[in-house]
């Protein structure tokens, strides 16, 4: 039997307050000895990872404008995790830096900042741009005399809020892989979003991730699930398969790669992290100092709908849910 589902006031009260809000003022006014800068962009994952590809392009799209070469380290952390490998990577990094001899470094996702801007740069000449940081970019010292940025928040509390529309109960499940950037954002989930999570779930490879998903359609009544970047043997046409033979509760995700297996998405927006790393660079390149700018959050958000589960679960969205929302089905 269908369900009529209706949006919660509580989704379009939080898109409005978003949209209502504004960064802090930073002085954009360009010269032309802007052309002549360099600003080496680290990214703390790989070059394909879409979230990673986001923030790259946002800041591309602004630099490029003014003529400002970037480059990028990518230190390739979240397929190699292993403490070792990213010390070598962040060493690397450093001596990109000393050696490329950038005017400014943006520094892209955790790792960065924790590897080798808090250990090498901190309150060092050099001036620093971070973004991406989950949640709280004081536990890396931020900020510094050199550095300023964007701290990266889920914007996931009306998520199981909206879920619970589709569901009797009231149990929330949450399965993750067990990367450090995964693990971060469930502690804030609970710490700084407040949400309660009657059953938590880390895996590290995809017959776990199976299992645990077989079994939390049995414990609770709602899922939240994570990144599977971190999980081995990931296969996306074997996971949709699964996932549209086994699905019974409704599910949501905060992660854009997790949209062809959940029901429902509040995504972060990359490419706002790396427009707003590039506007405070110019202003930095400018003459501002990177002390004197506030570290903001993260405000934009994309709300999706997997229409595939929708009908597989019985579900009909509002229409007014999906004019505000982008839809998806799978495709091969």
């Amino acid at each position: 039997m269908y369900k009529r589902i209706l949006v919660l006031s509580s989704f379009f009260i939080l898109i409005i307050i978003l949209c209502s809000l504004s960064f802090p003022a930073i002085a954009q006014t360009s010269d032309s000895g802007l052309k002549s800068k360099r600003i080496l962009f680290i990214d703390s994952y790989h070059q394909g990872y879409s979230w990673a590809a986001g923030i790259v392009a946002g800041a591309r799209s602004v630099l490029d404008a003014e003529g400002i070469e970037m480059e990028v380290y990518s230190m390739d952390t979240k397929r190699n995790p292993d403490k070792e490998y990213i010390k070598t990577s962040a060493l690397k990094a450093r001596e990109k830096i000393e050696s490329w001899k950038p005017d400014l470094v943006i520094a892209s996702d955790d790792n960065a900042s924790k590897y080798v801007i808090e250990p090498y740069f901190k309150n060092a000449e050099l001036p620093v741009v971070f973004c991406g940081v989950n949640w709280d970019a004081s536990i890396y010292g931020y900020p510094y005399q050199n550095a300023t940025g964007m701290e990266e928040v889920s914007l996931i509390a009306p998520l199981p809020k909206v879920l619970k529309q589709y569901t009797q109960g009231n149990l929330l499940g949450v399965l993750s892989g067990k990367a450090l950037s995964d693990k971060k954002n469930i502690q804030n989930y609970v710490h700084k979003a407040g949400i309660v999570f009657n059953r938590v779930v880390f895996v590290e490879n995809a017959e776990q991730w199976r299992n645990a998903y077989l079994s939390l359609q049995q414990e609770v009544d709602m899922l939240i699930i994570e990144n599977s970047m971190s999980i081995r043997d990931w296969n996306n046409d074997e996971m949709h398969q699964f996932i549209m033979s086994n699905s019974r509760i409704p599910t949501g995700t905060t992660q854009k790669a997790m949209i062809p297996y959940v029901l429902v998405g509040f995504l972060q927006v990359p490419e706002e992290q790396g427009q707003y790393a590039a506007k405070t660079a110019i202003s930095i390149l400018n003459g501002q100092s990177p002390g004197s700018i506030p570290i903001v959050n993260n405000q934009q958000v994309n709300a999706t709908v997997n229409l595939d589960l929708a009908e597989q679960l019985g579900i009909i969205f509002d229409i007014d849910f999906l004019r505000n929302s982008q839809s998806y089905r799978w495709q091969k």
